[in-house]
């Protein structure tokens, strides 16, 4: 329905606007969302992590089994909150991002 393109439209809207990096990923940890402030932390446009996976390519050695622990129980409707990880960005430094994760 147009109410339901509409509000669509102002979700998408909203996570592109964030002031926080949002990302999305599928069961198998494939990047499907990365807002502006994602790109902006990371070095990474969204167009370059669009079907990545998020442990193997942007989440440091250390933490990749921890983060998809995270990940595989937000796909199983188990929230996270609050929990710190490394987000390797383009230069190769480490940035801590707060991860909230919550299923779809």
């Amino acid at each position: 329905t147009a109410e339901q393109h509409t509000l669509a439209d102002d979700l998408q809207r909203l996570i592109e606007t964030a002031n926080a990096p949002i990302f999305g990923v599928d069961i198998n940890s494939r990047v499907t969302e990365w807002n502006r402030m994602a790109a902006h932390l990371s070095g990474y446009s969204k167009d370059e992590t669009m079907g990545r996976c998020l442990v193997e390519e942007f989440i440091t050695a250390d933490y990749r089994d921890k983060v998809a622990e995270v990940l595989a129980r937000a796909c199983k409707g188990i929230e996270t909150a609050n929990f710190e990880f490394p987000l390797v960005t383009r230069s190769g430094t480490r940035v801590e991002v707060l991860l909230n994760a919550t299923p779809h």
